[in-house]
């Protein structure tokens, strides 16, 4: 049986969106592990930060997690047109705390998700982006939600099953 990880960038209807899927999954009797990012207070990565105090504990656990997985729903919200810092900047470490750069990502099977108070598909895009260049294997459908608009639970039962099947 696969784990799907739910990586969550966000403390707000994001983590809601996020805590949905794993209620969805687990109507389907898909394990999934809920990782919420903010929750990790990683400093902000740069180098000097790295040089003077190393790979951060919380960072190296991060990495771990993501290796013993085969398969992610990515939620995080739209901030001015890309994805919030806090995405990025776990990502910067993940990359950072492996032993090659897209080890945590590299043919993982990835889902995009978001909960946005504007557009949200600037987000999608800049996710789609990141996680591609991560080699990370993207679905093509997403799930957008927002104020005016709830989720899709058909779409997000089949994007489950989707990563439970391509993971196993």
């Amino acid at each position: 049986m696969s784990k799907i990880g739910i990586l969550v960038a966000s403390s707000n209807n994001n983590l809601k969106l996020g805590q949905k899927l794993v209620s969805i999954a687990s109507e389907q009797n898909v394990e999934t592990e809920l990782i919420n990012l903010v929750d990790l207070d990683l400093p902000l990565y740069n180098t000097i930060e790295e040089e003077k105090h190393g790979i951060p504990k919380s960072a190296t656990d991060l990495a771990e997690k993501i290796l013993s997985l085969n398969a992610f729903i990515v939620v995080a919200p739209e901030y001015n047109g890309v994805m919030p810092a806090v995405l990025n900047n776990a990502m910067s470490w993940t990359s950072r705390a492996t032993e090659n750069w897209r080890d945590a990502f590299n043919e993982k099977v990835v889902g995009l998700a978001t909960h946005s108070g504007g557009g949200g598909t600037k987000v999608l895009q800049a996710m789609r982006i990141q996680f591609q260049h991560l080699g990370a294997n993207i679905l093509a459908r997403e799930l957008l939600t927002s104020y005016e608009k709830a989720l899709n639970e058909d779409s997000a039962r089949n994007m489950i099953t989707q990563l439970d099947n391509l993971s196993k």
